[in-house]
């Protein structure tokens, strides 16, 4: 069996989701924000710096988002998704299991 690019990553990343904590972290919102910031800027074949100036804030700001570090006021998050045209989330829900608030 031939595998693609990046076959390797998947499975092992199909197995991380596996353990409750990795699922939780990947999915947090940190790390989902940080997601789409890094492939929309990847389609617009933008850097982090590039990012940043028209943003109006820094690099390393940039990149706190995308590593789903660090605390990044709304108005950062903003001037970001607005220069980036991210215009909403798509909120997917998932239903609370038994002792689960």
């Amino acid at each position: 069996m031939t595998k693609h690019l990046g076959q390797d990553f998947e499975e092992l990343l199909a197995e991380a989701r596996e353990i409750p904590e990795v699922r939780e972290y990947l999915d947090s919102f940190s790390v989902i924000i940080g997601d789409m910031v890094y492939a929309r800027r990847m389609q617009l074949n933008l850097s982090q710096q590039e990012l940043a100036n028209r943003a109006e804030t820094t690099q390393k700001r940039i990149s706190l988002i995308e590593a789903a570090k660090g605390n990044v006021g709304q108005d950062v998050l903003d001037r970001v998704f607005r220069e980036l045209k991210l215009k909403k989330l798509d909120a997917q829900f998932e239903e609370l299991s038994a002792g689960r608030a």
